[in-house]
């Protein structure tokens, strides 16, 4: 399939036909990465180690962990050694 690259800002762009996004499993908002390779081609693989790909097991949010939480210190806020802390994480541990 042929394509044409065209001026994206300072950059260039180069559009992906749908039956070449569908066969390699590309999605919008997909990371990729490109080289070129030996013979001189430019080659484009996705990149799957990025946050993006990391859904969380369970829907739980961080509004939910905390709704009971009133600002008191915590239980196990003593077992946290003081050693491994410097400057304003120090001090709040401290307080």
């Amino acid at each position: 399939m042929a394509t044409k690259i065209a001026r994206w800002g300072n950059s260039y762009a180069v559009r992906v036909p749908k039956a070449i996004m569908d066969r390699s499993g590309l999605k919008q908002g997909d990371d990729v990465d490109f080289f070129i390779n030996t013979t001189g081609n430019l080659e484009l693989f996705p990149i799957k180690e990025t946050h993006r790909h990391i859904k969380p097991t369970r829907k739980i949010h961080a509004e939910e962990l905390l709704k009971a939480y009133r600002g008191e210190r915590l239980a196990n806020q003593d077992s946290w050694p003081d050693e491994g802390f410097v400057g304003a994480e120090q001090k709040a541990w401290q307080s």
